[in-house]
């Protein structure tokens, strides 16, 4: 009785897998999710997997794959983020790598400094080059402690003359999923804004020292 009643019970989705090739955006491959989501190590080795598999089936475009739950693409704490299979090299690796972005840690004092050299893609006019700096502490500071850590670290980083994002993250430096923008007081986040051009650095309009 309990095995019929278990035979006509609506089936329960838990995840689906599309490929395709979308016109404008090469081989696109999805892994979308249902209901609860599993931790971020287990996303990413279903992402990497499913994705090894299409290859076997096709491995002579290059493919993009992404991770969702219903709509939405996965935050950067769901998951460690997007890869490419790459059929020239024939590897798969992160999208930032496929972009050419040129990432940096360096150890400071109370934090991890992470730089990423964000470039626009191939054939996008103008050409810009800017950095996101994100500085990680494993326990939230006060905020002014936050604060004169950006001020710092832009200052390091003026002499490569690029503009920059600059946020204060707290987690686990080795685990990025782990990282969480720290909010200001005022409800918005840490975070301040360098322009190579002025030589200033502020945020939401109002320079900082």
């Amino acid at each position: 009785m309990l095995l019929g009643q278990a035979a006509i019970a609506a089936p329960t989705m838990l995840f689906d897998v599309t490929l395709k090739d979308a016109q404008g955006a090469g081989r696109v491959l999805t892994v979308g999710f249902y209901g609860k989501l599993p931790s971020p190590p287990t996303v990413d080795k279903i992402l990497r997997q499913t994705l090894e598999h299409a290859v076997l089936v096709d491995g002579s475009k290059n493919i993009y794959a992404s991770a969702f739950r219903g709509d939405d693409n996965l935050t950067s704490n769901q998951y460690s983020g997007d890869l490419v299979y790459n059929a020239a090299t024939k590897k798969i690796v992160t999208y930032n790598e496929y972009a050419g972005i040129n990432t940096t840690t360096t150890a400071a004092s109370g934090y991890v400094v992470e730089v990423e050299e964000n470039k626009t893609l191939a054939g996008i006019t103008p050409a810009r080059k800017w950095l996101s700096v994100t500085l990680v502490f494993p326990k939230q500071p006060p905020q002014d402690a936050a604060y004169a850590a950006l001020v710092a670290e832009a200052q390091k980083l003026a002499a490569r003359r690029l503009d920059m994002d600059l946020y204060v993250s707290v987690g686990d430096p080795k685990v990025k999923t782990s990282w969480h923008q720290m909010r200001d007081k005022d409800g918005a986040y840490v975070f301040a804004e360098y322009s190579a051009a002025t030589k200033k650095l502020s945020r939401k309009g109002k320079l900082l020292p």
